[in-house]
């Protein structure tokens, strides 16, 4: 007997995974609110998690994605999907998937991000412009769910010298509340 689902697994993998190795890390800290992310990719498979606590509870989520690039109105793009588990006093298993695609430009560049997960139908979206020779970045984020909550921020960073790390300051405009972070980002 075939499975189709590995057929089509199969297929998947013999087409190409994207190729960008990396790491991010990230730390915000507010007055309710204190979120950390992290990242890893190796090879076209990619393992995050994100943490946060807030005025009324907290959470954890875990995912593992595979990448593939594919092309969109002739811009490369990265298509991740795959599991992800949360636990918030329950577990929930569902999956996501993810769009990204960095743009250069001769003043730095744009980072354009589009997250979706089956559970609660969560969400993230962002878009960063970069000014390379000043290390500064400014982005826009939205992110949500269907459970009621909706959060919207804006976020400037400054890069420390010629590292990978970055001071991070932002501003929810839901909650009224600016937070303080930094980020390490070696893709």
């Amino acid at each position: 007997m075939r499975l189709p689902y590995l057929s089509a697994l199969a297929l998947l993998l013999s087409t190409g995974l994207a190729r960008a190795d990396g790491e991010y890390l990230q730390f915000d800290l507010g007055p309710t609110d204190s979120t950390a992310v992290g990242s890893l990719e190796r090879s076209g498979l990619s393992t995050g998690f994100v943490w946060s606590r807030y005025t009324d509870g907290g959470s954890i989520g875990v995912s593992t994605t595979l990448s593939r690039p594919i092309e969109i109105a002739e811009r490369a793009v990265t298509l991740r999907y795959g599991p992800t588990l949360r636990f918030d006093g329950e577990f929930d298993l569902g999956a996501k998937v993810v769009a990204e695609s960095y743009v250069g430009t001769d003043w730095g560049g744009v980072f354009l991000i589009g997250e979706i997960s089956s559970i609660d139908l969560s969400y993230f979206a962002m878009i960063e412009a970069n000014r390379s020779a000043e290390g500064l970045s400014f982005a826009a984020v939205a992110t949500g769910d269907n459970d009621g909550y909706s959060e919207q921020s804006l976020v400037l960073s400054k890069a420390l010298g010629q590292s990978d790390w970055r001071l991070r300051l932002g501003y929810r405009l839901d909650a009224r509340e600016v937070f303080l972070g930094v980020s390490l980002n070696t893709f």
